[in-house]
């Protein structure tokens, strides 16, 4: 019984992973082309540039144009960086580190129901945590 569960948890998770590395590599070739794409409407704006102003001064329109470009990207790159990161759901960070340890007591016959109490416990927490700190989502203003 658990070899065919086995054998199907297997191929779920490598038809995922073929998925998903189809999906990436579509990804990486279209950014590849975009930057091809790129590289050729700037060496047409080049040409343009050099028929009205000369090939130095378009040169310098270029490279001002790009090293903008990077300026912008930088100060946006930081300001994504310096942003605080949102917290956390408890009850997902607990499930997390509590996992491993659920686990091994599930192997055993007290673990049902030390995990079953654990839950219980884990649940009033979350519960209490919800109520006691208004965190229902209403908006109690009058005005």
């Amino acid at each position: 019984m658990f070899g065919g569960l086995g054998s199907f948890i297997a191929s779920e998770v490598s038809g995922t992973v073929k998925r998903n590395a189809t999906v990436f590599g579509l990804f990486a070739f279209a950014a590849l082309l975009l930057l091809c794409a790129g590289g050729y409407s700037l060496n047409a704006l080049h040409i343009v540039l050099t028929e009205r102003y000369g090939a130095v001064a378009a040169s310098l329109w270029i490279a001002g144009g790009l090293a903008i470009s990077a300026l912008i990207a930088f100060g946006i790159a930081l300001f994504v960086r310096n942003r605080p990161r949102p917290q956390r759901p408890i009850a997902a960070t607990a499930a997390f580190a509590a996992a491993p340890l659920a686990a091994k007591m599930l192997t055993s016959r007290t673990g049902w129901r030390i995990a079953a109490l654990a839950g219980i416990a884990v649940l009033g927490t979350v519960l209490g945590r919800q109520l006691f700190s208004g965190g229902d989502g209403e908006d109690t203003d009058d005005a």
